[in-house]
């Protein structure tokens, strides 16, 4: 018996990571399906990005499942295939890298169509791919070793991938929330409400996932166990989840329809010159961060030495 693992920091955390996960799929799944109802004028490829992302978390559940079963019902009392999981359960991370890229980069492009700017999203996107690189690489070890113990030898690039993760969830709320920011100095209440709103809907979308990746770094680093997979087979789940209430939070803007234009006014920072920015909510698709033309991006206007105005369209 001592020589028995301790399962409740391995076949314990894929368990409850595996129940968490799929009560979460459901939430995604309800969400999906409400999208597409409520928003059926939004682009294809927003659309086809939807479905995508529901069809990975689809294989993600399906591949947690199947490992979970094959480790307690087909193997068990094999306490190897503890240490050495089913082939399933190394491609939850192939479903969640995917998943991870998709996702950062479509909150990458609200921050571009925001600011109308590509520097941002450009260094996101690069950090991005870099965490997929480092997930494909640690899936690779996994695949070739066929043991787990083997991302103790290489904790730097586990702990490089969830590193990344978190930067680009920081780096993508900070210029959200500041681009939002520079506008809620308008003299209209109801366009410094809406704007406000946004600020709060961007630090909710990602919170849960940063919180998650910080708490996955921390158990990594401290234990020797598998206590962190149980969150990063959550964290997949609250990336898509957060997307698509992105999505369909734009239902809180619909009553500013009937008012297709409202101007903002701030002063800019670097000059003298002041803007102006208008909000439109159009009826037609459109592939924007919200898919129905909530006003995102900034065009700028020049209108004489001293004054200029920014449409926000």
């Amino acid at each position: 018996m001592s020589n028995t693992p301790d399962l409740n920091g391995s076949l314990g955390a894929t368990q409850i990571g595996a129940v968490l996960g799929t009560f979460l799929f459901g939430i995604e799944t309800l969400q999906t399906y409400n999208y597409y109802g409520e928003f059926p004028r939004d682009s294809r490829t927003l659309k086809m990005t939807v479905a995508l992302v529901w069809f990975l978390e689809l294989g993600h559940t399906l591949s947690a499942w199947h490992a979970l079963y094959s480790q307690t019902v087909t193997f068990y009392g094999q306490l190897q295939y503890i240490s050495s999981p089913p082939r399933s359960e190394e491609m939850t991370i192939l479903f969640a890298a995917l998943l991870y890229t998709v996702v950062q980069a479509f909150f990458a492009n609200r921050v571009r169509v925001l600011s109308g700017r590509w520097n941002i999203m450009f260094v996101a996107c690069c950090l991005n791919l870099l965490r997929f690189v480092a997930n494909m690489a640690t899936l690779g070890l996994l695949l070739y070793y066929s043991r787990v113990s083997i991302l103790l030898e290489w904790r730097w690039l586990v702990s490089t991938a969830l590193g990344l993760g978190i930067v680009v969830d920081i780096l993508i709320t900070v210029a959200m929330c500041h681009f939002l920011w520079r506008l809620r100095s308008s003299d209209s209440k109801r366009t410094r409400t809406m704007v406000e709103t946004l600020i709060l809907w961007t630090i909710e979308s990602t919170i849960l996932t940063s919180a998650a990746s910080i708490i996955q770094l921390i158990l990594f680093l401290t234990r020797t166990d598998l206590v962190w997979t149980c969150f990063y087979i959550i964290q997949a789940k609250l990336f898509s989840n957060s997307m698509l209430a992105s999505l369909n939070g734009r239902r809180r803007f619909r009553a500013c329809e009937d008012e297709p234009f409202e101007f903002l006014h701030f002063v800019h920072t670097g000059g003298s010159t002041t803007g102006g920015v208008s909000c439109a909510f159009g009826e037609s698709g459109s592939s924007d961060i919200y898919g129905k033309q909530i006003a995102i991006s900034l065009v700028q206007r020049e209108a004489d030495r001293d004054s200029g105005a920014m449409e926000f369209k």
